[in-house]
C-alpha cells in the first residue's frame, strides 16, 4: 500500500487531521464551559428583573433648578404596583449599615429591609432555618436571614445560629435562617423584614426600587419599556424626561440578552476556527492522495492494462484516503474529549477550593462529536475521490508513459 511506502508523509497527513479534530474538540469545550457558566450565572437572577436607582437632575425643569436628588417614595410603589404596566413583583428595598453582636463577637453587617417576593427575585439560596414570610412582614417581626458570612464570623463550629439573637444598632433581632452571601464581601450581610427595618430607622425615601416584569421578550421590548418607565417616573418627581441622570434603569434581562448575543458570537467563531483547522487536514489529506496517486500512474496504467476496472483501482486509493481521515480522526477524537474531560474536573476542583462563583467547566455533547469526526471521514473519501477518479480516466498506454 502507498500509505506504508511514505510513512513520514503519512503520518504529517493524519497528524494534521488528528490536530484539526482535536483543537474543534477543545475549543467547543471550553466555549460550552463559558456558555454553561454564564447561563448558570443569570438563572441564579431574575432574568425579567428591573431596578431603578435615584439620581441627580442635570437639567432645569418647571421651576426646578438642576443637581436636584431623585429619590423614591411610598407613592412610586403604589405606582408600580397599581399602575405601572407588565409589573409583576415589587420589592422596595432598605439599606442600614452597623455592627452586629453575639457574645463577645461582632462583625461589620449590612442590613437589607425587603419584601418576602425579594427571595425570589434575587433567588436567594438557603443554606437552613427558613426565609422571610408575608407574617414577618404584615406584624413587622425583629427577625433576621443571616448570610453565611456572617454565621462565619459571629458563631462557633457547631453552634446553629437558628434561634439565637443577634444585635444590630442596639436592636435585638432572631436569626430564622442562613442563606448564600456573596464570597467577595468583606463582611456580612442580613435580611429583614422591610416594614421592620422601615420603622426602626424610619425611613421614608428609598434609594433603589426592585420588581419584575411580564411580557418583555426581545431587546426592543425593553428598550421601549425602559422609556416609558422613565417617562412615568419623570411625571412623578418632575423632571425633564430626556435627563438621563435623573434615574437609572438598569434591566437583567436585557443585560441576559445582550451577553447571549456576545456568546452567540462567539460560539460561532469557535465554530470558524475549528472547522478552519478540519479544513487544513482535509486539504492535506487532498494533497497527499494527488500526490499519491501522480506517482502511481505508471501502475494504474499497468493495471488498467492487465485488465484490472476502474471501479477496484478508485476503491483502493479512495481506501487509502478513508484510512488515513478514519485512524487520525478517532485519535484527534478521542484526545479531545480526554484534554476536555480532565481539564473539566481540574477547574471543578479549583473552583471549588475557591468558592468560585462563576461555574466554567468545559464540556462536549457526543453528539456534535460524532458529526464532526463523520463529516471529517466523509470529506476525506471525497479528498481520494476526486484525484483517484481523474487517473483511471487516462488510457492505459497514457499512463504507463507517464513522467
Amino acid at each position: 500500500m502507498a500509505l506504508s511506502r511514505n510513512k513520514l508523509r503519512t503520518f504529517l497527513t493524519g497528524f494534521a487531521i488528528s490536530w484539526g479534530i482535536f483543537i474543534l474538540i477543545v475549543l467547543l469545550a471550553a466555549g460550552n464551559g463559558i456558555m454553561n457558566g454564564i447561563s448558570e450565572e443569570f438563572s441564579d437572577q431574575s432574568k425579567n428583573t428591573y431596578m431603578i436607582f435615584g439620581g441627580e437632575t442635570s437639567k432645569p425643569f418647571k421651576g426646578h433648578g438642576i443637581n436636584r436628588d431623585i429619590w423614591f417614595t411610598d407613592k412610586d410603589i403604589r405606582f408600580l404596583e397599581n399602575e405601572a404596566q407588565h409589573v409583576d413583583q415589587v420589592s422596595p428595598t432598605i439599606n442600614s449599615n452597623g455592627f452586629a453582636y453575639f457574645g463577645d463577637k461582632s462583625c461589620s453587617v449590612n442590613m437589607r429591609g425587603v419584601r418576602p417576593v425579594f427571595q425570589s427575585i434575587s433567588n436567594v439560596d438557603l443554606i437552613e432555618g427558613r426565609l422571610l414570610n408575608e407574617r414577618d412582614e404584615k406584624q413587622s417581626e425583629k427577625v433576621a436571614l443571616i448570610d453565611d458570612a456572617l454565621e462565619k464570623h459571629l458563631f462557633d463550629n457547631g453552634i446553629s445560629p437558628i434561634g439565637q439573637f443577634i444585635i444590630v444598632n442596639g436592636i435585638a433581632y432572631k436569626v430564622i435562617g442562613v442563606y448564600e452571601g456573596d464570597p467577595n464581601s468583606s463582611g456580612g450581610g442580613a435580611l429583614v423584614p422591610f416594614s421592620t427595618l422601615k420603622k426602626i430607622t424610619n425611613q421614608s425615601h428609598y434609594w433603589m426600587l426592585r420588581f419584575t416584569v411580564k411580557g418583555l421578550e426581545t431587546k426592543e421590548d425593553n428598550e421601549a419599556y425602559t422609556e416609558y418607565l422613565r417617562t412615568q417616573l419623570a411625571h412623578l418627581h418632575e423632571f425633564d424626561p430626556n435627563d438621563m441622570s435623573a434615574v437609572y434603569i438598569r434591566s437583567t434581562q436585557e443585560e441576559y440578552l445582550q451577553t447571549m448575543k456576545i456568546f452567540n458570537t462567539f460560539e460561532l467563531f469557535i465554530w470558524i476556527i475549528g472547522f478552519a483547522m478540519l479544513a487544513s487536514g482535509i486539504v492535506g489529506v487532498s494533497n497527499i492522495m494527488r500526490i499519491t496517486v501522480k506517482e502511481r500512474t505508471n501502475e494504474i496504467g499497468i493495471r488498467k492494462a492487465l485488465g484490472a476496472k476502474s471501479r477496484s483501482i478508485l476503491a483502493s486509493i479512495v481506501t487509502e484516503s478513508m484510512i488515513i481521515t478514519t485512524i487520525f480522526g478517532y485519535i484527534g477524537m478521542w484526545l479531545g474529549m480526554v484534554v476536555a474531560e480532565v481539564s473539566g474536573n481540574i477547574l471543578k476542583t479549583i473552583q471549588e477550593g475557591n468558592s468560585v462563583t462563576l461555574n466554567i467547566v468545559p464540556s462536549i455533547d457526543i453528539r456534535i462529536v460524532i458529526m464532526a469526526t463523520a463529516l471529517l471521514i466523509v470529506c476525506g473519501v471525497l479528498a481520494g475521490f476526486f484525484p483517484a477518479r481523474n487517473a483511471v480516466r487516462i488510457k492505459p498506454i497514457e499512463a504507463m508513459n507517464y513522467r
